[in-house]
């Protein structure tokens, strides 16, 4: 019978950050399955709402894990209660596994795939990390890039509002122990910096950057939505989780993201899941700067989910529900 899951329930497992590496661990497991041929199918889906908000979709399926359905606000303003759910659904018998709140937990979503790419993209020794963005993105990808940089030491932080970036500083210098600072301008956050995240939501091909060159030799750039792209003509190396993703049966977001498609994998494109293997080296040089590219579906929800309900289902949290009773 399905787990449920509330946002009261995970609010012990969403402020435990050591929890995060089972996470980390369970998306790099999942990826190495789809990269040997496990890469099944997703749909995506978007409703436009009377007020201009947008409520998004996903569904996810693969012969081994099964399937997830995740719903969750994508343009919104204010509030949005209960719109951030995923569903967990048996690859056996079909039937609903679990009901998860993702309150708390939805911008995982980006943030642990980002985390297993810097694990193994970011130049050794890394102790700068650089956030571009002052959101709920931004800190979950600050918290999750810390359990794959042990050096860490400094965290520096811009967005455009000067409260918004100086109180997320602050935050994060309470929570990771770290030193965090605010400044003035993207350029100066960056500088230094040996990993980059472009937390913010920015423009699908919106250069979170607009100046490249800021960016250092043998940096490694999370970039979500092709955000990190003009680092390219600079000679930074492309790469991607795996060549080897899910089919994308239908898509299309109400506002038009998605709507044509994601970007194709350049055939020189570095696939992450070969470095984890041993394949191929990350780096030609220690000078070489990598763009890691998240812009295109994969199957991380499944992971994600079954993480959230193994953690639920040990700890004895959630309640049993029956639909059909």
């Amino acid at each position: 019978m399905p787990l449920l899951l509330t946002r009261s329930d995970l609010r012990p497992l969403a402020a435990d950050d050591n929890a995060l590496d089972g996470a980390i661990n369970a998306v790099e497991a999942s990826l190495l399955r789809s990269h040997a041929g496990d890469s099944g199918e997703t749909i995506f889906a978007g409703l436009g709402l009377p007020n201009g908000d947008e409520l998004a979709s996903q569904f996810a399926a693969c012969s081994t894990d099964g399937a997830s359905l995740r719903i969750f606000p994508r343009k919104y303003e204010g509030t949005r209660r209960n719109a951030r759910i995923g569903i967990q659904i048996s690859g056996v018998t079909g039937e609903i596994e679990s009901v998860i709140s993702l309150d708390d937990l939805n911008d995982l979503r980006t943030s642990v795939p980002a985390a297993v790419g810097v694990r193994h993209l970011a130049p050794e020794g890394a102790d700068t990390l650089a956030v571009l963005g002052s959101g709920a993105q931004a800190r979950s990808h600050a918290s999750t890039l810390a359990r794959v940089m042990p050096h860490l030491k400094t965290v520096k932080v811009w967005s455009p509002t000067k409260k918004n970036r100086e109180a997320f500083a602050d935050e994060i210098t309470q929570r990771l122990g770290v030193t965090a600072t605010a400044t003035d301008t993207g350029d100066a956050a960056v500088a230094d910096a040996d990993v980059i995240t472009a937390a913010g939501r920015y423009t699908p091909g919106e250069p979170a950057l607009p100046d490249p060159t800021v960016v250092r030799h043998g940096a490694v750039f999370v970039s979500m939505t092709a955000a990190g792209m003009n680092l390219m003509p600079l000679g930074a190396r492309l790469a991607v989780p795996t060549a080897q993703r899910p089919e994308l049966v239908a898509h299309g977001f109400s506002s038009g993201f998605l709507r044509q498609g994601p970007p194709q994998t350049p055939p020189d494109a570095v696939e992450l899941a070969e470095v984890i293997l041993g394949n191929v080296p990350a780096r030609r040089s220690q000078s070489d700067t990598v763009v890691f590219e998240l812009a295109a579906p994969y199957l991380w929800d499944l992971p994600i989910l079954a993480w959230i309900s193994d953690w639920a289902t040990r700890n004895g949290i959630g309640s049993i529900t029956d639909f059909s009773d």
